[in-house]
């Protein structure tokens, strides 16, 4: 693992924790939470579109995750938050993202990526779920985890893994 992997794991495992932070810090800490879910939907958007030759199911995961990034913007305008400028690039994406953006021509390799894009996308979502004090947009939330649930079971569908 070079350094800029390893920055960027602990990153993640911040970003982890900080999902994981108890419900009576959640006010405060909202449009955070909101921040880090569009900015990995906005990632996974990114990555998928690197490898769309791969397999078909790739294109509509692809626009399932900028629908997502759009639900987020609007919650994240709801509580007064500006949605920042998408990444432009493989290398501002968060590890499993970057991973699946430099997965390579093989479909094997592409759809391993994309099932461990969802499964980390899934935990992530699992977590932020108790840091969202809204209703409407716990429940927003709550619809895509299940949308990443379905894409989640479609790609390990594809690729033959049970």
């Amino acid at each position: 693992m070079n350094r800029r992997a390893a920055l960027k794991a602990g990153g993640l495992a911040l970003a982890a924790a900080t999902l994981r932070a108890a419900p009576a810090r959640a006010q405060a800490d909202e449009g955070t939470v909101l921040l880090g879910l569009w900015r990995r939907e906005m990632g996974a958007a990114l990555a998928y579109g690197e490898v769309l030759h791969a397999d078909p199911v790739l294109a509509q995961l692809r626009s399932h995750e900028v629908d997502h990034a759009a639900a987020l913007a609007t919650s994240l305008a709801a509580v007064g938050h500006p949605t920042p400028p998408p990444p432009r690039e493989p290398r501002d994406l968060d590890v499993a993202a970057e991973r699946l953006a430099g997965a390579g021509p093989e479909r094997e390799a592409v759809l391993a990526a994309a099932i461990a894009v969802e499964r980390s996308l899934v935990e992530t979502y699992q977590a932020a779920l108790p840091a969202l004090p809204s209703k409407k947009i716990a429940m927003t939330a709550a619809t895509i985890l299940a949308s990443h649930a379905q894409h989640l079971f479609t790609l390990r569908y594809a690729a033959g893994v049970t």
